[in-house]
């Protein structure tokens, strides 16, 4: 039986992970509406009826244990805008990417081995695409994530420059770009780092 047609609302059919719509899991979201007002937190039910009346989706962009945040947007031109930041970052940046990707709780041996990687692709003059993805319940995880990434670009400072780490994912994932070339300001702070360190330990030796 077809849905009923439901004023404002436009179905879609979007894969069962993407937290859109009818597809969102959680029972209570934190909402902002399409103009950025913080409405507070409310039922799945009626953000989607608020949604609806606005001819719009509904959209998890943060997930957590307990309040996921949910947007009230037009998923097509969502998806559209990030697609389009990413061939910007690529125009600016030019030359072939290379995407490596990792989970936060990655273990040591791994991670060295995608670090190691992306020191060729570096030297290479290939740009790299970092992307710590999250799933489920890891998404609780997303500031132990960012920890990750800043590690990341502090073990390829020597080689590589990144974008600062975003504070917002994008859907489930943080994605950092970094482009061929000595990271300045990293390399200065943890110089400046282990110079205080040795002065320290050197006081204490004293």
């Amino acid at each position: 039986m077809a849905a009923p047609n439901r004023p404002g609302f436009r179905p879609r059919r979007p894969r069962i992970n993407i937290p859109l719509n009818e597809h969102i899991r959680a029972r209570i979201l934190r909402v902002i509406d399409h103009h950025g007002e913080n409405l507070g937190e409310m039922s799945k039910e009626d953000a989607l009826k608020i949604a609806q009346d606005a001819g719009l989706d509904l959209y998890v962009v943060s997930e957590n244990a307990e309040k996921p945040i949910a947007r009230i947007l037009d998923y097509g031109k969502y998806k559209f805008e990030l697609s389009k930041k990413d061939k910007g970052v690529k125009k600016q940046t030019g030359g072939e990417s290379k995407e490596i990707k990792m989970g936060y709780n990655i273990d040591v041996g791994d991670y060295n081995t995608r670090v190691n990687h992306s020191k060729k692709f570096l030297s290479k003059g290939l740009r790299v695409k970092l992307n710590i993805t999250l799933r489920g319940r890891e998404m609780q995880h997303a500031d132990r994530a960012r920890l990750l990434a800043e590690r990341f670009l502090d073990d390829i400072r020597e080689e590589g420059t990144g974008d600062p780490v975003p504070q917002r994912m994008t859907g489930r994932s943080i994605i950092v770009y970094v482009v061929p070339g000595p990271d300045k300001v990293r390399i200065k702070k943890k110089n400046d780092e282990k110079a205080a360190q040795e002065a320290a330990a050197e006081q204490e030796n004293q």
